[in-house]
């Protein structure tokens, strides 16, 4: 940085010898030791602090990025979705309404006498049979019933 060779610091040292004298040249050689090494450690401070800010900006920008592609990816996999959502509404409510009427001939009273015919290929469903519920509530804290031990007439 200084371009400062040996020479040069041997006659800083010289002149340190005759300004300053032998008595007090250790105790400023100490200090300025010292003064240097808090500035070699402050440099070295400043510059982590501002690669630290510089990679965490990177890494905002990366965030951003991801934060971007999911947004298209969410929207890439739901564009579909919307789309038959929106198709089958308005399916629904472009559809014409169809009317049913009863024919003329039909009278109330014939009605009630049609009966319904199964279909074969439909399978008719049976009905399970209707049990009766016990709205009593099970007592939880009952002994539980006791097992039948064999006796030695059992065994034979």
């Amino acid at each position: 940085m200084f371009d400062v060779g040996f020479s040069e610091l041997l006659m800083i040292g010289a002149v340190a010898l005759v300004v300053l004298g032998p008595e007090r040249l250790p105790k400023v050689a100490r200090t300025v030791g010292a003064l240097v090494g808090r500035a070699r450690r402050f440099a070295a401070n400043v510059k982590a602090d501002l690669d630290r800010e510089i990679n965490q900006t990177e890494l905002a920008k990366i965030e951003a990025e991801l934060r971007a592609e999911q947004a298209a990816l969410q929207h890439t996999i739901h564009q579909p979705f919307t789309e038959a959502r929106e198709a089958l509404s308005e399916s629904i409510v472009s559809a014409p309404i169809e009317t049913v009427e009863a024919p003329a001939a039909t009278q109330p009273a014939q009605v009630e006498s049609l009966t319904l015919v199964a279909d074969a290929s439909v399978p008719a469903i049976e009905e399970a049979p209707v049990r009766a519920v016990d709205e009593r509530q099970l007592d939880l804290f009952a002994a539980a019933p006791e097992p039948a031990v064999p006796t030695a007439r059992d065994r034979r």
